[in-house]
């Protein structure tokens, strides 16, 4: 009996060490992978488990520490794609907008009755307007290849440009709005300056400029378009 009492207290104490020693932490660990899968659960993919240890539940706890780590890597890249597709709006709706300013600005100008207007300043302003018509419909051909920009951007057309004449169609486009605020526009650029560039891009971009530029000119103020090598 003696042998058999102390058999069973050395038993239940070893018993006791073990538990304290090894499934002691184990608990501890698999409540960390509990309360990360659960944090993860509720949106939350910064979270990671206790992997440490070199038996199953340290494989568990690295294999859901690993998913955890790919789910935050697609949440930052879908939060930066939803950050572009907002600036792509605003862009795009600012794209729109100066194209259609102009077109209103010269149709109201050519509806304006008594306005005494001769035949070449008339077929001038329709040139105008019908050159902006055809910047809308590029800028509507963008959003339709929206899924080739994302792709890697779509290729240039690459041409011989003359700065005169792109600062001439920037000048125009903008000319009705220049009168209403009695701001002067200046060009300062060589007549045989040419470069290598998209037209289409390439104008897109200085009209953003001058409209950003004419938004914060008061009125009866200069506007000075220059250009050298």
């Amino acid at each position: 009996p003696t042998l058999t009492w102390t058999g069973l207290g050395l038993l239940t104490a070893g018993s006791m060490m073990v538990a304290l020693l090894i499934f002691r932490p184990a608990r501890k660990r698999l409540q960390s992978l509990e309360e990360a899968a659960r944090a993860v659960g509720e949106g939350r993919t910064d979270v990671r488990a206790d992997d440490s240890g070199g038996d199953e539940v340290s494989a568990l706890a690295h294999t859901f520490n690993h998913m955890a780590g790919e789910l935050e890597a697609r949440t930052t890249a879908l939060e930066a794609s939803d950050e572009a597709r907002r600036h792509l709006l605003a862009d795009v709706s600012h794209e729109l907008m100066t194209p259609l300013t102009a077109i209103r600005g010269y149709t109201q100008t050519l509806a304006m009755p008594g306005l005494a207007i001769d035949e070449s300043t008339r077929g001038r302003y329709f040139d105008i307007v019908d050159r902006e018509t055809y910047k809308l419909e590029a800028i509507i051909g963008d959003l339709l290849d929206l899924a080739k920009l994302e792709g890697g951007g779509s290729a240039l057309t690459i041409e011989r440009v003359p700065v005169d004449d792109l600062f001439e169609r920037i000048a125009e486009r903008h000319d009705p709005l220049l009168r209403a605020r009695n701001i002067e526009l200046v060009r300062s650029v060589p007549e045989d300056l040419e470069l290598d560039a998209d037209l289409q891009r390439l104008e897109q971009a200085l009209q953003n400029v001058a409209s950003n530029a004419l938004r914060h000119t008061p009125d009866g103020g200069r506007l000075e378009l220059r250009g050298e090598a």
